[in-house]
Parts: C-alpha cells; structure tokens; sequence
C-alpha cells in the first residue's frame, strides 16, 4: 500500500490541490466546509487552527495555509519564581491544534517554538536555546501530546542527544491530525499538547553542625557529650542578581549629663528581578495538507 503523499500549503496561493475524477483541475477551499456542503465526488477542503487550551475562544485560524501561533505567558512562566509551598513543581501549559480536512484531503501539522517577544524585544528560538537571564533561560521545555483527557504527567526524558538546550519538541514533525480521506463532514479533530517547563535547580546543599559539651561533676568529676544535626538547604528559583541595595545611617546626639554620643548602622538587601518582564513563548503550527492520489502534483 502506497504512502499518502504530502503536499506543503503555500500562504497567500493554493491552500490545497485535488484531482477532481478524469481531470487535472485543483480545488483550494480553505474552511469551505463551514460554509457550504462538500460534493459526493472526491473534492477536497481544509480547515486549520490552534489555541490555548484553557480558552477556546482565542482560536486562531489559518486562512491561506499559514503557519498560526499560540502565546505561552511569560506572566505564567514567572510562576516558577515562586511555587507553591516551596515546591518546584513542573510548569504545565496546554495548546490544542484543531481541524478538518474532507474529500480526499488529510491534514498534518509541524510544531515549533518559535521566538522569545517582550514588547519590541525579539529572540530567536530556532536553536533551541532561550534568553539569558530569563525564566526560559534558567528553565528546560519539553513540548509533547497530551495523553487521555489532556493528561500531561508523562513528560519525557531529555533525548540522548540533548545538547544543554533549553527548548525541546518530541514529535513535532509532520504530525498527523487527519488521515487522507478519514474526515467527516461537520466535524473536526482536536489534539492537544503539553508545554511543561522545568527550573534547572542547582544541586541542593546540606548543613552540619556538631556541638561537644564538658563539664565537671559535683564530685569534681568531669563529664562530657556530643551531639550533631544537620539539614538539607533548598536554592529557591532565583533570576540572577542584579545588584545590592545598601543603607547607612548615623546619629548624634547629647546625653542626660551633657555628653555626647554617636550611633551607627548599616543594613542592605540583595535586588532580583521579580520576573515581571519574563517574554512571552511563541509557538507556531504550520499545516500540510496531504492526499490519497500519489500520482498528484499541486499547481505552481
């Protein structure tokens, strides 16, 4: 059994080519399912588009097979400055592809995290390594599908080959969301994807003090004993330092008697960024529409 061939949607042309039966015609119906009904001959039409999972009403659509994105907060990602109760626990944040395709027409998508965006402040994440400095920087991310009922817990091991980057995509290429000729009228199919992003801790510490204690007795005997504690010592998640903030003060004044006196003192504070200009993550799904003919070569 041959291999569906696939086919890369062109952004501003054709959005998808069909070979209509005996003829050499194309047909680009980009969301034409919403809007018409789909004739009993194998014609095809597409429809793609993605959001953030929690608000299904941000969905973004492509209208001529481009690429669409999804923002991943940097506000969320500045969570991880502060857990919960102390506990660096993973950061999970869902995405959901969604789409159709009909006739002969499948659909697949690629998934890429494509750049770093504070204001005008744009990083590139093709190489897969973040901002320094940053919550991203400072952090690892696994992008993967969700298992049964969006369930995340399964985040993968780093890949053998993992060379110290930040940002890693686990079966994001050519990703199948509909098989060719699988679709039905009226209906789309949804996936949804986990973004979990992990604070690369330093390695804990441990505190150790002994004590040893002599003493001599009533009966002028002496006696002794030794005790030792110790405790573990958690680095909280911590942007680097940006600089200390020092005061001193110093008084004069006259006493009761007539003296004078003097008091001084000093105190100071290490500064962090408080992670409220962590960027935002762009993530980008680019659609490929594939099909059943294997002899079929889209027009230029």
């Amino acid at each position: 059994m041959k291999r569906a061939t696939t086919q890369r949607v062109v952004a501003g042309g054709v959005a998808v080519g069909l070979v209509l039966t005996g003829a050499a015609l194309a047909n680009a119906l980009w969301n034409a399912s919403t809007r018409i009904s789909v004739p009993s001959f194998p014609v095809g039409s597409v429809a793609f588009g993605a959001y953030p999972s929690s608000s299904p009403q941000a969905m973004v659509s492509s209208t001529g097979g481009e690429a669409v994105t999804v923002v991943l907060p940097g506000s969320r990602l500045a969570e991880l400055l502060t857990p919960p109760e102390e506990k660096a626990e993973p950061l999970i944040w869902r995405f959901t592809a969604r789409g159709s395709a009909l006739g002969i027409a499948g659909m697949d998508y690629d998934v890429e995290v494509r750049e770093q965006r504070f204001g005008d402040d744009v990083h590139d994440l093709a190489s897969g390594h973040a901002q320094p400095n940053t919550v991203l920087g400072n952090s690892t991310m696994k992008i993967y599908r969700a298992g049964l009922g969006g369930d995340c817990s399964a985040i993968p091991a780093l890949p053998d080959d993992a060379d110290g980057r930040n940002i890693y995509v686990f079966d994001g290429d050519d990703h199948v969301l509909q098989e060719p000729g699988a679709g039905i009228p009226g209906e789309s199919t949804e996936q949804e994807w986990c973004a979990a992003v992990e604070w690369n801790a330093e390695e804990d510490g441990r505190y150790r003090n002994s004590v040893q204690v002599v003493a001599v007795t009533d009966n002028g005997a002496r006696a002794g004993a030794v005790d030792d504690w110790h405790s573990l010592v958690g680095i909280p998640p911590a942007l680097d330092m940006v600089g200390t903030y020092r005061s001193f003060a110093e008084a004069e004044g006259v006493g009761e008697n007539g003296a004078s006196v003097t008091g001084r003192d000093a105190w100071e504070a290490d500064l962090y960024p408080d992670g409220s200009t962590e960027p935002d993550v762009v993530i980008a799904l680019r659609p490929t529409v594939t099909n059943l003919n294997p002899d079929f070569s889209p027009s230029p």
